[in-house]
């Protein structure tokens, strides 16, 4: 690493202390809620496979410590020190499963949440695509039961309620759980386990269709889930949940995907294993491009949910391309630390190099994956002077430990930076159709995955 950043990264894990409770030897949690035992520690080190539960763990990759990474901060705490916590990645040599090492209590994480879904145009399509697609694939009728864990604002349970389906929510997050109450979609405020799924079952009878929508790679007692699952799910029911996909994560070197709410980067064979050894199936399996690349797997019951469009050849087709980059072996990530390094370096030298020509730098989008790669990469305010955020839940506050402040869009055409650093890359095509304008105006976009790009031009202003 260049030295400008050793330099940076020292500065900002400097202050970390990490708490940890003497969990290392014990079971994994009986619930998600439960997975700080006394609720005493801020965080634990995870010594046994979120899927498996053997022991069997080898570190691959260690990026730098960050503060939780949507643990935004008012301005009266921008002169606190935040506690940073490692980012350990551990590979399952059992089961091929990949995972962070060290888990932040659920409470401090989930319980006062600022990403809702409804505030991005594109991921709310994505939901009402998703809806259709969860319809036709598993039969669901008017009138039939959808329940959905970690539910957010409500924005998928919306659609399934436009098309007279009954719906219900759960996430932890009471703040948006709240909001999505007002707004018309019934939700409760609460983790979603066996506990709950037997009182949700108990009032609402059994689901037809039970839907998590990138929640489930946030989820530390995964186990726990499953038992929720399995007590809640009709026996014609299927379990649709879609996470990050490892396999587009590695390929397109989307490391930033790594952080503290994300303990699990799933893909096709470790599930497989996980489902056959609950005594449940993967019924289907397919990809998408919304957040960087991800997998939806339908699950259900072995004998009594009926099969499913593409079924087990979809699922023995996504294991062949696993198989084929070597997903399933340590080695391949060891070797990809050494290429998120060479990516540091060349994001940093921009910048840097940008600033020294008196260039002024914000940045667009305040996603959780942000401080990944801020942390990681050393961007602190002496590069990006301010960030630009849809979410008026953000706005106004400052980011995770860097402190950077978080502003409505206005803020651009206002200040005129000469630059602008693309942080929820995801959305590249989307924020740059919005914001054509400031480029017109002499201002460039810079993109900084998949791969590192400037932008001058839309295609269709050449």
């Amino acid at each position: 690493a260049p030295r400008a950043s050793q330099t940076t990264q020292a500065a900002m894990t400097s202050p970390s202390t990490v708490q940890y409770a003497n969990y290392q030897t014990m079971a994994p949690p009986t619930s998600f809620q439960a997975s700080m035992p006394d609720g005493s520690a801020a965080a634990y080190h995870r010594k046994t496979c979120r899927l498996c539960e053997k022991t069997n763990l080898q570190s691959v990759l260690a990026l730098t410590p960050t503060p939780p990474a949507n643990a935004f901060v008012p301005r009266e705490r921008i002169g606190c020190a935040e506690e940073t916590f490692p980012l350990e990645v551990n590979f399952c040599q059992d089961c091929a499963h990949l995972q962070l090492s060290h888990v932040i209590n659920p409470e401090v994480l989930f319980r006062n949440y600022v990403y809702v879904s409804g505030t991005s145009p594109v991921m709310v399509q994505h939901l009402k695509e998703y809806a259709v697609d969860a319809i036709e694939m598993c039969g669901v009728q008017k009138g039939d039961f959808v329940f959905e864990f970690g539910s957010n604002d409500g924005t998928l349970l919306k659609h399934f309620q436009e098309l007279d389906m009954k719906t219900l929510g759960m996430d932890p997050a009471k703040n948006i759980a709240d909001m999505a109450t007002a707004n018309g979609q019934e939700t409760i405020a609460d983790f979603f386990g066996e506990a709950t799924a037997k009182e949700v079952r108990a009032e609402h009878g059994a689901a037809r269709l039970i839907c998590a929508n990138h929640c489930c790679a946030h989820i530390d007692d995964f186990h726990g889930v499953v038992q929720g699952v399995k007590e809640l799910l009709a026996p014609e029911g299927v379990w649709i949940f879609e996470v990050g996909y490892l396999l587009e994560v590695f390929n397109k070197g989307l490391f930033d995907t790594i952080y503290h709410e994300h303990v699990d980067f799933h893909s096709v064979e470790p599930i497989r294993r996980f489902c056959d050894a609950n005594g449940l199936k993967l019924l289907s399996a397919s990809t998408n491009s919304i957040q960087g690349g991800s997998l939806r797997c339908y699950v259900g019951w072995d004998k009594t949910t009926p099969a499913l469009k593409g079924g087990a050849d979809s699922v023995a087709e996504l294991i062949r391309q696993e198989v084929a980059i070597s997903l399933h072996s340590q080695q391949t990530f060891k070797r990809w630390a050494s290429s998120i390094n060479n990516t540091r370096d060349e994001v940093f030298a921009l910048l840097s190099g940008l600033r020294k020509m008196g260039k002024t730098i914000a940045a667009y989008g305040a996603p959780a994956k942000a401080t990944t790669l801020m942390y990681h990469f050393g961007l602190t305010k002496d590069l990006v002077t301010y960030i630009i955020d849809d979410n008026p839940l953000k706005q106004g506050l400052y980011s995770p430990g860097l402190h950077i402040p978080v502003v409505e869009s206005s803020m651009l055409y206002e200040d005129k930076p000469d630059y602008l650093l693309i942080l929820a890359w995801n959305f590249t095509d989307s924020i740059m159709k919005k914001h054509e304008k400031f480029l017109l105006s002499g201002g460039r976009f810079i993109v900084p995955l998949p791969e590192l790009r400037v932008v001058k031009s839309l295609p269709s202003q050449e």
